[in-house]
């Protein structure tokens, strides 16, 4: 993997992409101390502070992706990172919040983001470490990992070698029973935003096919997409 490092980017992301418009053929990693305008699901501003974070890009050039595993892509790549981040914060208890989202006490911590088109993959990841004061808008619901210094250079190039991992991986299914342990959401009441309307429910599981297993209207329903923009704490 060939990885590019950068004191300021506008977006890894966006990095990632001119990389594939190039026609180039190699797995590239594409890693910024900070981002002016890094985003996430749905192009939601990502605050990237310098000096406080993990912010990268990694572009899989020609990525044949297994259709009927397309929707373990994420959960296994999310898996993965936390397996990462607990050997770095073996006391911190992570959870995942389906489909792309890492938590510590009730907070997001990380983002993971995976786009694909053209039969090319780019996944990029954001993770607060120790990034504290955040815009008014995302304050109350965004956190940070820890208050001490970290080994950037260190994480991250771990982190590289995960993601990379997953995505040969993800078509296993072995590793959902570790996304269901870490899950944020199984048991919890939510409510899950499809386009325009929305379903509100208990969460059972997320099944084998990385689906969201709601129990609502007196019955179980699967979703392969959506966004749970409301999780009633306990």
């Amino acid at each position: 993997m060939l990885v590019y490092r950068y004191d300021q980017v506008e977006s890894t992301q966006d990095l990632a992409k001119d990389y594939l418009k190039n026609k180039n053929k190699k797995i590239a990693a594409f890693v910024a101390q900070s981002q002016t305008n890094g985003y996430g699901k749905q192009g939601r501003f990502f605050y990237s502070p310098a000096q406080t974070g993990i912010y990268f890009s990694i572009a899989f050039p020609n990525f044949e992706i297994v259709q009927d595993k397309i929707n373990l892509l994420t959960p296994c790549i999310a898996t993965y990172v936390v397996d990462v981040l607990r050997k770095f914060y073996p006391q911190k208890d992570f959870r995942l919040k389906w489909v792309n989202d890492i938590y510590l006490e009730n907070k997001k911590v990380a983002g993971i983001l995976t786009e694909y088109e053209n039969n090319s993959l780019i996944i990029g990841v954001g993770i607060n470490v120790t990034t504290h004061n955040f815009p008014e808008g995302i304050k109350f619901k965004a956190g940070y990992i820890s208050d001490t210094l970290f080994e950037h250079k260190k994480m991250t190039n771990e982190l590289l070698q995960a993601v990379e991992l997953a995505s040969k991986n993800y078509g296993q299914v072995q590793f959902m029973e570790q996304y269901r342990q870490l899950s944020w959401l199984i048991g919890k009441k939510v409510n899950l935003k499809l386009g325009k309307k929305e379903v509100m429910g208990v969460v059972k599981t997320i099944d084998d096919a990385g689906k969201l297993v709601i129990f609502t209207d007196n019955q179980i329903k699967r979703f392969s997409s959506g966004e749970v923009t409301k999780v009633e704490l306990t």
